[in-house]
């Protein structure tokens, strides 16, 4: 026995017996540090360009081209190809840019270009996996954007303002798998074919520009969900965050769906479900943070709570038009996926995957039609109710 434990061991530390497992790159801005994962599907090391974000930069799409401005300057990419443009100059990467599942990834040595074309605001190293960018430096240099070429010239998109956007929050993910139903159905799981498909109803309608915070099986921190919508949102852009969960609970009896919008908890069940879909900043690094960060995010956010509240009635009224279950009512509670989103946002719970009868409505796939259809008819019916309300 004793001579098979050591040659399983062996094995084991073969290369290639266990799948190479890459440390997460440290984003850093400032005091913020967000963890990535580094991905290797494409046989090379890759990010997704969306997690450039947390760096302060802004990422901007049109059709296969991509645009990341960092301080004023501008770097262009596009999908399938290894070239970079940047002040003009185009370099080549080792690998392609590329996108998988609705993400685009970007090879990690493009955060070394990145830096480069920084001018001095983002450091980069590789070895340890950092990258960190000057935040007091590129607050002053984007103030005086310096000129930069962008590639080939897309077609020109809508007015942000023609547009409405609708950021799709799905609840959890990656090594947070959320609550768990007694035969095994994973809430992140099903958070995420809801969302998607709620995205693909409302990416229908050219009125409305979708985002979603994760359209894969990844961790999202909770503070970063609504800081990406806000650098996502452009100036006077109507906008909506909507943040997709399912309710778990010890008894297995409790059934029915509810939508919370941002408040302090009235009630204990309230206290209960924010302690529940808060535990997910337990997989998070904890960013530091004081006391008038947190007084600031209060006051921008409390323009938009009656709008929030009306909007919950909304979605609980779409519902019950299908639930077989109970209507729980319009909830509040200071939930950290809704504290950051500085527009109209709700938390809505889809049903209790702790009940065996909701776990198999939630798993099963002409369920989850239905209730992403009705979501998507609740977002339809806000901008309606708001449009009549300017027009008057």
């Amino acid at each position: 026995m004793r001579a098979l434990l050591v040659l399983i061991l062996t094995f084991a530390t073969l290369p290639g017996f266990l799948p190479a497992q890459s440390a997460p790159w440290r984003l850093q801005a400032g005091a913020d540090v967000t963890s990535v994962a580094e991905v290797s599907d494409a046989g090379y090391p890759a990010i997704p360009v969306s997690a450039l974000l947390s760096l302060g930069a802004r990422v901007s799409y049109a059709g296969g081209d991509i645009v990341v401005r960092l301080g004023g300057r501008e770097v262009g990419l596009r999908v399938d190809s290894p070239g970079v443009t940047a002040e003009g100059r185009t370099l080549l990467m080792g690998s392609p840019v590329y996108s998988r599942g609705g993400v685009v990834y970007v090879p990690t040595e493009f955060l070394r270009i990145l830096a480069g074309a920084s001018g001095g605001l983002l450091s980069v190293d590789p070895q340890t996996h950092v990258a960190r960018v000057d935040a007091a430096a590129l607050a002053s240099a984007a103030s005086t954007p310096a000129p930069a070429a962008i590639p080939a010239t897309p077609a020109p998109a809508p007015p942000a303002q023609t547009r409405r956007l609708v950021v799709i929050d799905a609840g959890h993910g990656g090594v947070d798998p959320g609550a768990v139903g007694p035969n095994g159905t994973r809430e992140k799981m099903v958070t995420l074919a809801v969302s998607r498909r709620v995205a693909e109803l409302l990416r229908d309608d050219p009125r409305f520009e979708v985002r979603m915070t994760r359209d894969r099986d990844t961790l999202i921190a909770l503070r970063d969900r609504g800081r990406f919508a806000n650098q996502w949102r452009d100036e006077g852009q109507p906008a909506l965050f909507l943040s997709i969960h399912c309710n778990a609970h010890t008894s297995r009896a409790e059934t029915g769906y509810e939508t919370y919008f941002l408040s302090e908890a009235r009630t204990a069940d309230a206290r209960r479900v924010q302690q529940m879909e808060d535990a997910a900043a337990q997989y998070e690094e904890r960013p530091r943070g004081t006391g008038l960060d947190f007084i600031l995010s209060d006051l921008r956010q409390n323009q938009y709570l009656r709008e929030s509240s009306d909007w919950a009635q909304m979605i609980q009224n779409r519902l019950r038009e299908v639930h077989p279950g109970p209507n729980r009512g319009v909830k509040q509670a200071g939930f950290a996926v809704l504290v950051g989103a500085f527009m109209p946002a709700v938390l809505v719970e889809i049903g209790f995957i702790s009940n065996r009868a909701e776990e198999s409505m939630l798993a099963d796939a002409q369920q989850q039609e239905t209730i992403a259809r009705q979501l998507a008819a609740g977002v339809r019916d806000f901008f309606q109710v708001a449009e009549r309300r300017q027009g008057s």
